[in-house]
């Protein structure tokens, strides 16, 4: 005898008894990860991780920059060094800015050898500014390019104080400097020490040459100042070029022989068109010329 079918209480409408019903399962509650001290300390040394690859990748770039600025720096080439010293910059990096001062260091150094002091002393200040410490040597620094940035300014009286302290700490570069100061300042005879001391190992330079040549002007001596001129023209160091050839103008000039004088100021500005002696020159010379048919 069949035993008795059991009823289940929960089955009202008698579903369950229909075939291939399947009772619907009742939905688990997902379990929610727990957030642990291990879990965080896992995806801490992964983001530091990462950080210290791109860190790596991005110093060796940096180091690689600067070796082949430093190259053109040794060639001369200063203009091409500090683009490549900049580009070596950009990839900015915490904690290593003695990497980056030692940089800016030699972009400093370029721009003094540019002439472009104004630029020289901006270097040093930012020097200054990520350093950890006061550096003297840095600030010394900075005050010869300041001295020479007066230079450049014409303000001698400033600048000779700078630079002859500079010259007297072995800095003998810039002895004809110092020269030029008290030259610049009518001290003709401290002028001409300094000049001796540069030529007790060297020879008469461009420098030189239009220095004395605008002393001459000064003092209307024109035989001794065309005689300096035309040596400055002849030799084979043409650093101070620019000025024997302003000497020059000033020359023919004094000499009343404005044709000659307006023909080499306009020789002058085609080759050195945004010098503002040369243009206050040259608009006097045109109206002194005397036009021939």
């Amino acid at each position: 005898m069949a035993g008795k079918k059991r009823h289940n209480k929960h089955d009202k409408y008698g579903i369950y008894e229909i075939p291939n019903y399947n009772k619907p399962r009742k939905h688990s509650k997902k379990r929610k990860k727990k957030v642990t001290i291990l879990g965080v300390l896992k995806l801490f040394f992964l983001i530091m991780l990462v950080i210290g690859v791109i860190c790596v990748a991005a110093y060796i770039y940096k180091y690689n920059i600067k070796t082949r600025a430093l190259a053109a720096y040794e060639e001369g080439d200063y203009q091409g060094a500090v683009d490549l010293f900049d580009e070596a910059l950009k990839p900015h990096i915490p904690y290593i800015n003695t990497f980056d001062n030692d940089v800016r260091l030699y972009i400093a150094d370029c721009y003094v050898n540019m002439e472009q002091y104004e630029m020289a002393v901006y270097e040093y200040e930012k020097i200054k500014y990520w350093s950890d410490k006061n550096d003297k040597k840095v600030e010394y620094l900075e005050e010869i390019a300041y001295g020479l940035m007066l230079y450049k300014w014409k303000d001698y009286r400033q600048a000779l104080p700078k630079l002859q302290k500079a010259y007297e700490d072995g800095y003998g570069d810039l002895v004809l400097y110092v020269g030029s100061c008290y030259g610049q300042l009518g001290d003709y005879d401290n002028m001409q020490i300094y000049y001796n001391i540069f030529l007790q190992n060297h020879e008469m330079n461009s420098f030189m040459y239009a220095q004395y040549a605008a002393i001459a002007l000064d003092q209307n001596d024109l035989e001794k100042a065309i005689e300096y001129i035309e040596n400055g023209k002849n030799i084979d160091d043409q650093s101070s070029i620019k000025e024997i050839l302003f000497d020059e103008i000033v020359y023919y000039e004094k000499m009343k022989d404005y044709n000659t004088a307006y023909e080499k100021a306009k020789s002058f500005m085609e080759s050195y068109p945004s010098d503002i002696d040369g243009k206050n020159e040259f608009d006097f010379l045109y109206t002194r010329q005397t036009v021939t048919e």
